[in-house]
Parts: structure tokens; sequence; C-alpha cells
């Protein structure tokens, strides 16, 4: 495609977003709609939703480069958020959307108090921003694909126009937008899938599907499942789709079927990875994926596999955005205000493109921001989840508060070390020692708690 056409291509499909959210303008007018849009939306797109803000342009970019350097191990970077969504069904999605809470922070304050709460927020907010920024990053790249931009002008583009739209729809919006987006990303990366392997397969043999290697062992394995799928399990931005279902029957088949979805794309990921690997396909400068649509398909074919990374990448952004947004003023400021916000919004974005500008190492950053989130918040709040009997908006069981904040105070503490400890053993295990502790605190925090009075 010329330079012409691609910027042409660009500006529809911004006008297009710009005008689903200007659409949902109307959907602005109380926090309820605004952050789970009336709790009225039917399962498919609660599901298509799912999968197109856990399926986002890092992961999509990162997982590809992994799997042409780690082999079929790069499998479970996603493959693990598949099992997490299983267990979600099963265990945790009917109660949550009982709870008719606005967000995980007020889902905290629901069935742990107070307490809870603040930290949920102060966490939530600080991993969500390095998710933003990792959402930058790969936009830039995309951008940088696209039209020859440097990285940070990518990154200033795409802040400003992902904080905008954001701001201006809000959950409404972007699950009438992920519907469609999540599409496009499916259809080009099967079909990117289906001409590298039938027009240019590689030689018989080269694909080997090890589960571990000397670069991957069991511990590894150990990680991805437990400290990586745990972000998926207990998440913020999968429970405001949750919270946003009509029901709660249909909050938990969405998490099933999500499941199945994210299985699937992990497996195209991954071999969309191995033929890189096995054809000693040389990326240059961009990642293996954007190299491929650049270099290796067809020109009709790599753009769309170009717009589907750009679909992806904006419909993880704008539920990141929202998601840390709608925590901090719902729980952190506290007042019922969506200027409040649409003001956070552009806020968290500013932060995110500063960090995006000096931080390129978008499965890195990921992992950083995931760490201390899981180690301490997730194991806590499953434990909150398993006692919650909830009537009238808040459970009746309740944990040791200070005993509780301890938990995860501990368990981020350890997540971040592990974080901070470099490529070794050491930085798998700090974060899964983590957990047990926060596990085991909560429980105790529970042991040790007394039942409350409801509210009325």
């Amino acid at each position: 495609m010329s330079a012409m056409l691609i910027a042409i291509a660009l500006a529809a499909y911004a006008v297009v977003l710009l005008s689903v959210a200007l659409a949902s303008l109307r959907w602005g007018d109380s926090m309820e709609n605004f952050l789970v849009a009336g709790r009225k939306q039917p399962k498919f797109l609660v599901v298509a939703s799912m999968l197109a803000s856990t399926i986002g342009g890092g992961i999509t970019i990162g997982t590809v480069q992994k799997a042409q350097t780690l082999g079929f191990a790069a499998f479970w970077f996603v493959a693990a958020g598949g099992f997490a969504h299983f267990l979600q069904g099963g265990l945790l999605s009917r109660k949550v959307r009982e709870s008719e809470a606005l967000t995980m922070a007020d889902l905290a304050d629901r069935t742990a108090g107070s307490l809870a709460r603040t930290l949920t927020s102060v966490i939530v907010l600080v991993t969500w921003t390095g998710i933003a920024a990792a959402q930058f990053v790969a936009v830039a790249r995309v951008l940088g694909t696209l039209v020859g931009f440097d990285h940070a002008t990518s990154v200033a583009i795409a802040a400003a126009f992902i904080v905008v739209y954001t701001l201006i729809g809000g959950q409404k919006s972007v699950l009438r937008t992920d519907f469609f987006q999540f599409g496009v990303l499916a259809l080009a990366l099967l079909g990117s899938l289906a001409w590298l392997y039938f027009a240019q397969p590689p030689a018989p043999d080269t694909i080997r599907i090890d589960l571990f290697t000397a670069a991957f062992g069991p511990l590894d394995l150990l990680y991805y499942v437990v400290v990586i799928g745990g972000s998926y399990f207990i998440c913020p931005m999968m429970f405001s789709r949750i919270l946003s279902a009509k029901s709660p029957a249909d909050a938990r088949r969405s998490s099933f079927m999500s499941g199945i979805g994210m299985l699937g794309f992990a497996l195209v990921l991954t071999f969309i990875g191995l033929w890189a690997a096995a054809t000693g396909f040389d990326a240059g400068k961009l990642d293996p994926l954007n190299a491929i649509a650049k270099s290796v398909l067809p020109r009709p074919l790599g753009a769309l596999l170009v717009f589907g990374l750009l679909a992806a990448i904006l419909s993880t952004a704008d539920t990141v955005l929202l998601t840390a947004a709608g925590i901090a003023q719902n729980d952190l400021v506290k007042k019922n205000s969506v200027l409040g916000v649409r003001l956070w919004t552009v806020a968290v974005g500013a932060v995110g493109a500063f960090v995006a500008l000096f931080h390129m190492d978008v499965i890195g950053l990921l992992m950083k921001t995931y760490n201390g989130y899981t180690a301490g918040l997730v194991p806590a709040l499953f434990v909150a989840l398993l006692f919650a009997r909830f009537e009238n908006g808040a459970s009746r069981r309740r944990p040791s508060a200070a005993l509780f904040a301890v938990a995860i105070a501990l368990g981020y503490a350890l997540g971040l070390a592990g974080s901070l400890a470099g490529t070794g053993a050491l930085s798998k295990i700090l974060p899964l020692v983590g957990m047990t502790v926060s596990t085991l605190l909560s429980l105790l925090a529970f042991g040790t708690g007394e039942a409350r009075a409801m509210r009325t």
C-alpha cells in the first residue's frame, strides 16, 4: 500500500472509532453506565470484549517474538490466561456479577472492607499504568511499520488518540468497538498463519513441540501458569466485563467461552513464531510479527495483519485506561463523577506515555507490572471471594482488616522483589512465595474475622 492509502485508511479507522465513541456519549450520564455499561450487555459482546482486551498488542507481538526465540513454551504466556478464565468461570464469575460492584476495588470493599479497597486501588492504578505504557509501545511499533514514524512521535500520537477516544465513550463504546476489532484481529492472524504454512512452508521436521527446553524448565512453566495466569484470574478489566453482563449466568458462560478463545489464540500466535524460527526469518530492527507483515505476506494480507495488530492494541489500551481511571475516581477519590473518571483517563495516559518513551521491552514490562499485583492482590481477593456471601451488595463475612492488608502488602513486596531480582530463578521463586504468603495470611485473616451486619 502507498503512503497515501495507508494515511487514508488510518484516518478512516480513527473516524469510525471516534464516531462510535460519540454515539455512546449518552452513556456518560452515570458512573454505572460509564464504567459497566448499565449491566445490560449481551453475552456475545462480553465474550468478544474479553478476548479483544486480553489478546492485546503487547501479548500478540510479544508471544510471536518469544516463540521465535524460546520455542513452543511461548504458548503458555497466553494459554495461562485461558486456563485462568476456565477457573474464573467455575469459581468467581457468578459471585462477581452478583456483587453489583462498579470496580474491582469496590468489590474488595464489599468483601474485605475499606482498607482492602484502598490497597487494591493503589496497586491497580500503578500496575495498569504500566500496562498502558506497554500498549503505547506496541502501537508505536505498528505505526512505525505503517508510516515510518519514529518511536517518540508514534507514542505521542497513540497516547493522545486513545485517551480522547476512551474518555468520550466509556464502557459502552469499548464493548461495541471490541466486537469489530476482535473480528479484524482473528481474521488477520488466521489468514497469516494459513499463508505462512501453505505458501511458504518450513522444511520438514523443523517445527518442534518441546514442553521443556534448556531455556524453559518446570519452574518457568509454574511461573507462567500461576503468576501470569493469576493476573487473568483476578483481573479488573475482566471483572468490568463480568459486571457489564446482563446476568450472573451470562457472566459465567462468558468466562468459559473466553478461555476457549484464548487457547486458540495461543496456538495461532505460537505457530507463527515457530514458523519464523524454523525458516530462520530475520526481522531486523522490527519484531517478527510486524516484519512478517511488511516483508513476507502479500500486501493486502500484510496490511490486514498490521491493522489487526492496531485493533488489538486499541481494544486493550482503552480498557486499561478506563479501568485505572474508574478505580482512581470511584475508589480513591470516592466521588460519583464521570468528569473525574475522564480527567483520570488523561492523567493515566500521560504517565503511561512517558514510561513508554523509555521502555521498549513489551513482555518484560508486562512481567514487571504483573509480579507485585499477582503475588499480593490476586490470592487475597480470591480468598475474599471464596468466603463472600452477598446480600444487598455486600458480604456478611469479613476478615481482620489489618491482617488482610498485611497479606496483600507482603505478597506484593515479594512479587516486586522478584521483578528486581534479574532473570534468574529467584525472579520466579519470589512471586510464587509471595502468592503463598498472601494466601495463607488471607485465610488467617478470615479465620480471625467476624460476620458483619448487612447494609440496609
